[in-house]
């Protein structure tokens, strides 16, 4: 196989379950996956110094970049007797999305010296992701960024066989749980807004679903039969599977494994708030439920999460 073919793209959408699909992919053995890089988004727009100073220390990739690092050396002292409480820690490297400290300093170093010397944005993404599958060989390497469902025609220009992935979500939950996320982070909010960008990224899954061949599923579904979904996943990617490596990978994503709580079990201050769909139910105020109607009502018909306006 060759090197052009084996990469694929988790492009969207934020807070919809992206992070939980990589988690369970990366469980795979002919898998190797990817932290979120938003490559696509800034190696075409910025300048290449410009784009190695955010991908190495601003994206989830980077791990909040250098200021990170004693938090990940103490973390791999500490880990080893973590695990017994939180299980998640204990999972091997590549069983988990790589991020920038999955790599030695000097590969690091070398990462990014090769990447400085790049001359156009398309060899600064093939030598970025061709690094990882130099390093791993894996039959695929996948990478989630929930920004890239806006440059799908970037990622098909560099990679014009890869394979793309979107999952998609109740847009009222997303914006319930752009909300808290949004508190925690503290950045500023407004529902309008919220639901507009829901609308937004959804619109752009519909228009390159057919054009690119976009494969999609919706957060809902992956809660109620996840092994469906990967199965699924898998059969699209053309890799092998058994009931070992499918509850493996079930098990070890899993919101209660990840967390350490069960579904529906709350933690507000945490990147895996809930865990759970229909949770707008307990927050839209009657305005609220009037607003969403008038701005993105129609693409809740159009996804079957209503049938009609009167909800």
């Amino acid at each position: 196989m060759k090197k052009e073919n084996n990469i694929a793209f988790i492009v969207g959408h934020y807070k919809c379950g992206t992070t939980w699909l990589i988690n369970m992919l990366s469980l795979h053995p002919d898998i190797i996956g990817l932290a979120e890089t938003n490559l696509f988004k800034y190696a075409f727009d910025k300048s290449i110094p410009e784009t190695t100073k955010i991908l190495f220390n601003y994206t989830a990739w980077a791990e909040r970049g250098i200021r990170n690092l004693p938090k990940n050396l103490l973390a791999k002292l500490v880990n080893p007797v973590r695990k017994f409480w939180k299980p998640v820690v204990g999972l091997k490297v590549t069983e988990r999305p790589l991020t920038r400290y999955a790599l030695s300093i000097f590969e690091q170093y070398s990462l990014k010296q090769k990447l400085l010397k790049c001359q156009n944005p398309e060899e600064y993404c093939l030598n970025f992701f061709g690094f990882f599958i130099e390093k791993y060989n894996p039959k695929w390497l996948i990478e989630k960024s929930a920004d890239h469902v806006r440059a799908i025609p970037r990622i098909k220009k560099v990679y014009p066989n890869s394979k793309l992935i979107a999952v998609f979500r109740d847009g009222r939950d997303f914006v319930i749980s752009h909300r808290h996320y949004a508190r925690n982070m503290g950045i500023a909010w407004d529902f309008e807004e919220s639901v507009l960008l829901w609308k937004e990224m959804i619109e752009f899954q519909l228009k390159y679903e057919k054009e690119f061949g976009l494969w999609t599923c919706s957060y809902e579904e992956m809660l109620n039969n996840s092994r469906k979904i990967a199965k699924e996943i898998l059969n699209f990617l053309g890799l092998s599977y058994n009931d070992q490596i499918l509850n493996n990978m079930i098990h070890k994503s899993s919101f209660e494994f990840i967390t350490g709580r069960k579904r529906g079990q709350a933690n507000s201050k945490s990147f895996y708030r809930k865990g759970i769909a229909g949770d707008w139910k307990n927050y839209f105020s009657n305005k609220e439920k009037e607003t969403f109607k008038k701005l993105a009502g129609d693409l809740l018909i159009r996804l079957g999460y209503e049938k009609d306006y009167n909800w």
